[in-house]
């Protein structure tokens, strides 16, 4: 996989941070923002797909017309906590 460098501007106070924090890790300020930016992207990359989801099944909900009535769901998450007996 190719590596693409990316600049980024950061204030000296943002940069001391990153150093310092780099510093009592044992970790470069580098490999800190490669952190910090998988991190974000996992994060927000979950958000879109809850999104994605919850559009998707507002549309289903629309063409259908189906739903689970607030009682039916929780008499099924009750069944949850029970143990199988089967």
């Amino acid at each position: 996989m190719a590596n693409t460098t990316v600049g980024i501007r950061l204030d000296d106070n943002t940069q001391a941070r990153l150093k310092k924090l780099g510093n009592s890790r044992d970790r470069s300020p580098h490999y800190l923002m490669k952190e910090a930016v998988a991190s974000y992207l996992k994060r927000e990359e979950a958000v879109e797909a809850e999104k994605a989801l919850l559009k998707s099944r507002w549309e289903r909900f629309e063409l259908t017309g189906e739903a689970i009535t607030h009682s039916d769901m929780k008499a099924w998450a009750k069944t949850l906590s029970k143990p199988d007996m089967s």
